[in-house]
């Protein structure tokens, strides 16, 4: 029985080896043009149909065929395949080899100063993009590239007038255009125009972070109402539920419903443990329920989490104090993270 058992395993050891040198030689080979034409559709189409994974590694047989000198898009393609990995450094690199075999194209440079944004180079960022609409003014996609980089930059007023150039120049608007408008309008503090923005960007395509921002927006603006309501859009979704859940919180907290905000509290305790805006809602509401000790523990345990936070150094000289102005407290509320 070891006799056969070890003959067995030699067997299933060659087959295996063979297998290996097959897949070997078929990835070595170089494809016929048919075959490397059908791969590339097939690894845009992948993308297309947010099957990334899929699609890289396609996109990683086609980059090392000799075809890929010829047809420089296959760097490009891959390149924006990995900026939405998350994998920015790869990226920029296959978007520099497509630029240097194709030097005159704008719309790898535009795809690098997108790349360069997620890499956190917002200068060269901004110098590819400038350098795009220098060669083509009415370049819509590059007024949104740029608009999205004062975004980050904190440049609202500027990314601004981008979003309202994107969406004069371009043939068809994108909820994209419309929502990156409002956040613009929201950092501004033109509330109500954001809004009509991100209604209207809503009824193109869904958006947690547009959801997020209308929350907080109608909390602001006192309509708590419709707050409430896109929290249960979000909750009942499962999409960002702990945001949605502690913004919704807020609302039940300046409205003084506070079974509400226990009832929520309680919901997201284990999934939030770790998470400084949390604990600094618990304080608060310990605060405005009268229990200071308590309050203390979470307002401590927030500040260890984020020591960065403003609002904990105010909450904690709150606590000194003998008697507790509660609309202060109401003024403070989470800053919520959005993703342009």
């Amino acid at each position: 029985m070891v006799n056969i058992g070890r003959k067995t395993m030699k067997k299933l050891y060659l087959i295996l080896l063979f297998n290996l040198v097959f897949l070997f030689t078929a990835y070595s080979e170089p494809l016929s043009f048919r075959e490397f034409s059908s791969t590339f559709k097939k690894a845009k189409d992948l993308f297309s149909q947010s099957q990334l994974n899929e699609s890289i590694q396609l996109f990683d047989v086609l980059v090392t065929d000799s075809y890929a000198q010829i047809y420089p898009s296959v760097y490009s393609s891959r390149a924006v395949v990995l900026y939405y990995l998350g994998r920015y450094s790869e990226a920029k690199t296959d978007i520099d080899t497509c630029i240097s075999l194709q030097p005159y194209s704008l719309e790898p440079i535009l795809y690098r100063s997108l790349i360069n944004s997620g890499l956190g180079d917002y200068e060269a960022a901004l110098d590819d993009v400038n350098y795009c609409l220098n060669k083509n003014p009415d370049w819509a996609d590059a007024y949104q590239q740029r608009g999205l980089i004062h975004l980050n930059t904190k440049n609202y007023m500027e990314a601004l007038k981008d979003f309202n150039e994107a969406i004069s120049k371009s043939t068809s608007i994108t909820a994209a255009n419309i929502s990156n408008r409002g956040f613009a309008l929201y950092y501004l503090g033109d509330l109500e125009k954001a809004k009509d923005d991100f209604l209207y960007s809503l009824t193109i395509k869904e958006n947690d972070n547009v959801y997020l921002c209308l929350i907080d927006i109608c909390y602001k603006l006192g309509q708590y109402d419709d707050g409430i309501k896109y929290a249960d859009i979000l909750i009942k979704k499962g999409s960002r539920t702990e945001d949605a859940i502690i913004d919704r919180a807020y609302i039940y907290l300046v409205q003084g419903y506070y079974d509400y905000v226990k009832s929520d509290l309680d919901s997201i305790e284990n999934a939030c443990e770790n998470l400084n805006t949390f604990h600094k809602l618990k304080g608060i509401y310990f605060i405005l329920t009268g229990d200071k000790v308590f309050a203390k523990e979470e307002i401590d345990m927030a500040y260890k989490l984020n020591p960065n936070d403003s609002d904990i150094l105010i909450l904690q000289k709150l606590l000194t104090q003998k008697k507790v102005d509660v609309q202060e407290i109401l003024k403070l509320h989470k800053e919520d993270t959005f993703i342009f």
